[in-house]
């Protein structure tokens, strides 16, 4: 299982310390990828490209700049394209209250994580439609029916 981790590090709640913490965390559900901790390449965005193109879920850190990060937005467009389920993480001001949001959508979605194992969803394949809830309405614009956002 391949797990690509989309976040922005503009807000001062995520930074390499946090980070090295989701990573701690989902590595026991498969192999995290985070780009600020793991790519070495010389061609980094290249490198993200190919991790993200090889992964089998991404997780979202979503805190409130996402929605004005390039790369975050474009790393959604491409999760979208090629219909990566997207569990999204609502990244708190403590790194404890964060991580606490990640383990619990972890566990919530643990069946869902082993189903995804060796497996990419087909376009037209159509897991659910959603509404995702949030204090920023911004969120529900994030959908596709072969997306998979997990509240």
């Amino acid at each position: 299982m391949n797990i690509f981790v989309s976040y922005t590090t503009r807000d001062d709640n995520i930074d390499r310390k946090l980070l090295e913490r989701i990573s701690e965390i989902i590595s026991l559900y498969g192999h995290c990828y985070i780009d600020l901790l793991h790519n070495t390449e010389k061609n980094k965005q290249r490198h993200v490209e190919f991790m993200l193109s090889q992964s089998n879920c991404v997780i979202l850190i979503a805190s409130s700049s996402i929605f004005i990060s390039k790369w975050v937005q474009w790393e959604l467009n491409e999760a979208k394209k090629r219909c990566i389920p997207i569990i999204i993480v609502e990244a708190k001001s403590d790194i404890t209250n964060t991580l606490k949001n990640l383990k619990s959508k972890l566990a919530t979605n643990a069946y869902l994580l082993s189903k995804l194992e060796n497996k990419k969803l087909q376009s037209h394949q159509k897991i659910s439609d959603f509404y995702l809830e949030s204090t920023s309405n911004k969120l529900t614009m994030i959908k596709n029916t072969c997306f998979l956002l997990v509240k």
